[in-house]
């Protein structure tokens, strides 16, 4: 790869390290590794799913895996609910589609024949 890209594609990644939702993805994650609270949250989704993937394995016939379903859900509704974790995965939503609407850009200028992830991810079938 010559140096000249190289140097671009290195200031590309700081503009986007620069940006907003960037510094506020970064500021959320410290919050998040440092709050009891949220370290609790993971904790307890953790261990549901760690459960629930135990049950699943039995399917149907383990006593338990409705159970095990239900304390999951509430795990999950429970991180998932939490003000800085909502935040932190808007954040991280905005981020990906920037980085997706750039992979675009440069497979379009390219070829258009070149497969990109679309508005939702998904790379687009040519």
């Amino acid at each position: 790869m010559n140096m000249d890209l190289l140097n671009k594609t290195y200031d590309l990644v700081d503009e986007i390290k620069d940006l907003d939702v960037y510094i506020k993805l970064l500021e959320l994650h410290k919050e998040m590794t440092t709050s009891t609270e949220i370290i609790g949250l993971i904790e307890m989704f953790t261990k549901a799913n760690i459960k629930y993937d135990e049950a699943s394995k039995y399917g149907k016939h383990h006593p338990d895996l409705k159970q095990t379903q239900l304390s999951l859900q509430e795990a999950k509704e429970n991180l998932y609910n939490n003000d800085i974790i909502k935040e932190y995965k808007k954040c991280e939503k905005e981020i990906q589609k920037i980085l997706n609407h750039i992979s675009k850009e440069i497979a379009n200028t390219v070829s258009h024949k070149i497969k990109h992830p679309n508005e939702l991810g998904l790379v687009n079938k040519h």
